[in-house]
């Protein structure tokens, strides 16, 4: 069982597609962290953010690469990239090689050698020249993919696919039996055998009414696909293969055992984004940090998930208006996460329960001087009213 056959079966290629298109999906980005604050923030300026969030080498996207290496990861339980030198760095260019092609080695100082079979013949790069994702099933230096442990599974899926074929070739009926009253020639068994096959064999002589000689009788075998529990046994083994890839069989339409995507659109992405496609993320990040940081206590990557979890319209709006008006995002920001470009003026926080700016309130230097928090209901001593405006109000 090879992970080219295992991709016959279509619900192994849609559990692999989705969670290859998935990650490739999502930004990834590179972040620095104030040592002072300890607080994080986005670093374009860095050379490998522009490496992982949109071009890794000459020839693919940042799209490309992650589907490529996710693809190897799930399939083969390892994905390599040689890191290549250049402009930007030690890391200017992520040149992915097929699992196939690689070998690995422990030296004895404990890091790792890889021996590479490719168009340029045979190479050893170090620990430090590659890029290298491994599956957490990794008992030994090396990952080992589902495929390895799932083949009896992929067999029988492929098998019980290899059966619908011929049974719906053959006119969705199963053989049956023909007897004779008398023994034929070879001659006569060999002429009618080919004769029946070339008659009623195959889709478009399906429902034909057969003609028997020599007093010869066909009796049908009545063995349906639903007696035979064809149809079960398919599904069982969709919900083995999201098993192995540790995907919802809901995602992989299988729409059997649930009642619709309807309002479980929103939990069913969350479970998958926390349960299932979280420990990948963090394979990717934690790999990167180890083999491509090299200040790791101040660089980091992360993938952007925001997009996977975010609820629908009225969701939305009603997030964003509570995280601006108990002022923890201004209004400015909320924009920005909605794909809204800023205006002027959006850019302080609102005081809860009140809606106004921190420096429009009352006693922090802005409000009507007639307020209330500015006579002393607020403890602070009273203001002396100017005696001309006193008199002016007297006259009035």
């Amino acid at each position: 069982m090879s992970p080219d056959i295992a991709m016959q079966f279509s619900a192994f290629y849609a559990g692999v597609n989705l969670l290859s298109k998935t990650v490739a999906s999502l930004p990834l980005r590179v972040y620095r962290t104030d040592p002072t604050t300890k607080k994080s923030y986005e670093a374009p300026d860095h050379p490998l953010n522009d490496l992982l969030e949109y071009q890794p080498n000459r020839w693919q996207t940042a799209f490309d690469f992650k589907a490529m290496m996710q693809m190897h990861l799930i399939m083969r339980g390892n994905a390599y990239a040689e890191i290549i030198s250049g402009p930007r760095g030690f890391a200017d260019r992520l040149e992915p090689i097929h699992p196939d092609r690689v070998s690995v080695e422990r030296l004895d100082d404990g890091s790792l050698r890889y021996t590479i079979s490719d168009r340029k013949g045979l190479r050893r790069l170090l620990q430090d020249e590659v890029l290298h994702l491994r599956t957490t099933i990794a008992p030994g230096i090396i990952g080992i993919g589902p495929i390895a442990y799932a083949r009896q599974t992929i067999g029988l899926a492929l098998a019980t696919e290899e059966h619908g074929a011929r049974l719906f070739s053959n006119g969705a009926r199963p053989s049956g039996v023909i007897t004779v009253p008398k023994e034929w020639s070879d001659e006569a068994f060999t002429r009618f055998k080919e004769d029946w096959r070339r008659t009623y064999n195959g889709l478009a002589n399906a429902g034909g009414t057969p003609i028997l000689e020599d007093g010869a009788k066909f009796e049908a075998i009545s063995l349906t696909a639903e007696d035979a529990q064809f149809l079960a046994t398919r599904e069982h083994q969709i919900e083995e293969v999201c098993r192995w890839l540790d995907v919802p069989p809901v995602l992989l339409h299988l729409m059997t055992k649930t009642t619709s995507w309807g309002t479980g659109v929103e939990a069913i992405m969350l479970a998958f984004v926390r349960n299932n496609l979280r420990p990948w993320l963090s394979n990717w990040t934690q790999a990167i940090r180890r083999d491509l940081i090299l200040a790791p206590q101040i660089y980091q990557v992360r993938f952007d998930v925001e997009e996977l979890i975010r609820g629908d319209s009225k969701a939305q709006a009603e997030f964003f208006s509570r995280l601006v008006l108990n002022g923890i995002l201004t209004r400015n920001e909320a924009r920005d996460a909605l794909g809204y470009n800023a205006l002027e003026g959006l850019d302080e926080p609102l005081q809860p329960n009140t809606g106004a700016q921190s420096d429009k309130l009352p006693g922090n230097g802005g409000g009507d001087r007639g307020s209330a928090a500015l006579i002393g209901h607020n403890g602070g001593p009273p203001i002396e009213a100017d005696e001309g405006a006193q008199e002016e109000e007297l006259a009035e």
